[in-house]
């Protein structure tokens, strides 16, 4: 009886981890209507009920948020615990077949690793927005996110005008149902739907002036892109990112001209729609240029180079580190108090543990990502080719906590 409990998918893999065993996660899948097949987010964590990463033995799954109810110290570590409580950082790669709703968080900083560029759908110049742009902080300063906030009015008025005329006529109800894009179904229609090609006109214009309010800043692979707390934001189509967080609140600003809209602006509820657009809160926004971040650089030596990116959340148990690796470098971890989320963005680094080797696994969309448990205690990292690795955990303060 006791051999089938250990064996057990559940029991083995508890069993593994409290041996200091990595673990190979397997995330679970978001759908969003903006997402590349279908599906936007791939979460790598523990999050409660579905949402959770699974850990795979033979063709049974296990959530990963059991294994961390049943050994929360083991996989977590002690320090992290007693500072951050039982909570594993979250980590999600994003695939945008669209740009996502420009957006804001009141209470956390976010953090962009670019890992792919789908030229097809972003174009020749990918690019995604960040703040708002220095023209418009030059020419409204403190005022900026006001006046963002009245163009964003005009804008919802003039798009829902043009929906509710749509909607009244058979032709502008087929185009929207087949084309999913408010505009595009107006231009489709605007010679036989009375008062659209105004509206159409109507759009583009205030759709322009909303968007010279947006800085947007081009992309590469590799690309590190800082979301500070209170700034706008929005992904761009095409650009997948790696994005390690802190779970908080959204607040939702401007949500485009997909039709049938995921969001409602103020005073204009839409059926089967529950979020109402954030636009009330424009004025909590940072007014000002967001300023490029630069990692901070933590060690250089042996072929490596170890960076801290930038993102300030350390204090709320979130660290995020790039691994360089030239040809041949190995990089020994020593001090283990906590978790390590690891992710490969280039080469094919290895992991050696209690005496055994494990390929560090490519950040794709569905890939795995492999996750250290604190009691695996110190490690070393190989790479045979160039690598290049980001590492999340939390960090711990041992003078602190001692």
């Amino acid at each position: 009886m006791i051999v089938q409990d250990i064996v057990s998918p559940t029991k083995k893999i508890i069993h593994d981890t409290i041996q200091g065993v990595p673990l190979y996660i397997h995330p679970y899948r978001q759908p969003k209507v903006w997402g590349i097949k279908g599906i936007g987010e791939y979460w790598y964590g523990a999050e409660a009920g579905e949402k959770s990463s699974t850990v795979c033995v033979g063709e049974d799954a296990v959530r990963l948020a059991d294994i961390l109810d049943a050994i929360p110290e083991k996989v977590l570590g002690k320090k992290v615990i007693e500072s951050f409580g039982k909570t594993l950082s979250l980590v999600k790669i994003l695939t945008p077949k669209a740009r996502l709703s420009v957006q804001f968080h009141d209470t956390k900083n976010e953090l962009w690793i670019v890992t792919g560029i789908n030229k097809s759908i972003a174009g020749e110049k990918p690019a995604l927005i960040v703040g708002f742009s220095l023209e418009a902080v030059k020419k409204y300063s403190a005022r900026v996110a006001e006046k963002y906030g009245e163009i964003l009015k005009s804008y919802g008025e003039v798009l829902n005008k043009l929906i509710e005329l749509l909607e009244k006529s058979e032709p502008g109800k087929q185009a929207l149902e087949t084309l999913n894009h408010v505009a595009l179904a107006a231009k489709t229609v605007k010679n036989v739907v009375p008062g659209a090609r105004e509206l159409v006109v109507d759009l583009d214009k205030v759709r322009k002036e909303m968007e010279w309010f947006y800085n947007y800043r081009g992309v590469m692979m590799g690309d590190v892109i800082p979301i500070p707390s209170g700034t706008l934001h929005a992904l761009g189509p095409g650009i997948e990112v790696v994005e390690p967080q802190i779970p908080g609140s959204t607040q939702s600003l401007e949500d485009g001209e997909t039709y049938p809209v995921r969001y409602y602006f103020p005073g204009y509820k839409r059926p089967g729609v529950e979020k109402m657009l954030d636009i009330e809160r424009v004025l909590e926004m940072s007014p000002g240029f967001t300023q490029e971040a630069v990692p901070e650089i933590l060690k250089s030596e042996n072929g490596c180079i170890v960076e801290r990116l930038p993102g300030k959340f350390e204090d709320k148990g979130l660290e995020v580190h790039r691994i360089t690796m030239a040809p041949g470098a190995d990089l020994e971890v020593t001090d283990i108090h906590s978790f390590h989320i690891i992710v490969s963005v280039a080469g094919k680094p290895r992991i050696i543990t209690k005496d055994s080797e494990y390929p560090v696994p490519q950040a794709r969309p569905n890939g795995e990502m492999i996750i250290i448990p604190a009691s695996s205690g110190p490690y070393e990292l190989i790479a045979e080719n160039r690598a290049q690795i980001i590492d999340t955990f939390a960090p711990v303060n041992i003078e602190k906590n001692s």
